[in-house]
């Protein structure tokens, strides 16, 4: 009794300290964000909101967040959605070459984690579609750049679910869409929805694509216009304010882990 008292204790020791630790980076961006940069250079803390005004007024965060959100946000649906019926008909349906198409699959996931090494063929595929320097050359882009990734993960919730549901809709008259939304989407809705969220997590703080496929103030996203704060100051780097910036683009972020965490986690773990 005594020893498992103590394992308690220690877990949560532990726990606290791992807390503490993931929490750090964050408390610190916040901590700095709110000294103004000539206070930072000179080792003195004084705590303002002056770089959170100076930003706003001086660099287009406001657009750089709004063209974040269209981004990440329709990227997240069309990628979903995609996957959703890509894996369905890869689960479910008697395609030919099946078994190419997911080995396929499992290449271009690994490959499309090094990004950059495709930006090249990207960039010229993008400029000949007339799209560079449009949120739309940056939706599809991205869209298609996290498929591999979505339709696997899909699959393996789809390949859990028993067929007798739709071997039984069928019976009754369904059609095969009216199966896919109306029998197979609900059952994997919460998969649908940690999806969703994962690839909208990683959207947003996409760079390299962002910055190579747009050159506009208009057309940036917030993690390139975020870099662009550092450039705001010909004498010095002006930590305060890039702090401020990082945690304007951290604070959706934040909002989405705290409220599905468990959704995430159970998404991705073994069952």
């Amino acid at each position: 009794m005594k020893t498992n008292k103590q394992n308690k204790i220690l877990f949560a020791i532990i726990s606290i300290f791992l807390g503490i630790y993931s929490l750090l980076p964050i408390l610190l961006v916040f901590f700095y964000s709110l000294i103004p940069n000539s206070y930072i250079s000179q080792n003195k803390v004084v705590f303002s909101l002056k770089n959170y005004v100076e930003i706003l007024q001086t660099m287009n965060i406001g657009v750089y967040f709004v063209n974040s959100v269209i981004v990440s946000l329709l990227s997240a649906f069309f990628n979903t959605l995609l996957s959703f019926l890509s894996a369905y008909a890869l689960t479910r349906l008697n395609i030919p070459f099946k078994n190419f198409i997911n080995n396929l699959l499992l290449f271009f996931n690994v490959v499309l984690i090094l990004g950059v090494f495709i930006i090249v063929p990207i960039f010229d595929i993008i400029v000949k579609l007339k799209l560079f320097n449009t949120l739309t050359g940056l939706i599809l882009v991205y869209t298609s750049l996290g498929l591999p990734f979505s339709i696997l993960l899909f699959s393996k919730f789809i390949n859990e679910l028993p067929k007798e549901y739709e071997e039984a809709a069928l019976l009754d008259g369904f059609s095969r869409f009216n199966i896919i939304f109306k029998i197979v989407l609900p059952l994997v809705s919460s998969a649908f929805m940690s999806i969703f969220i994962l690839q909208f997590i990683g959207y947003w703080n996409e760079f390299v694509f962002a910055l190579t496929l747009t050159n506009s103030e208009l057309k940036r996203t917030l993690a390139v216009g975020v870099t662009l704060v550092s450039t705001s100051s010909n004498f010095e780097i002006p930590w305060g304010s890039i702090m401020a910036a990082s945690f304007i683009a951290l604070i959706p972020l934040m909002i989405l882990v705290y409220n599905f965490e468990k959704l995430i986690i159970k998404s991705v773990s073994p069952k």
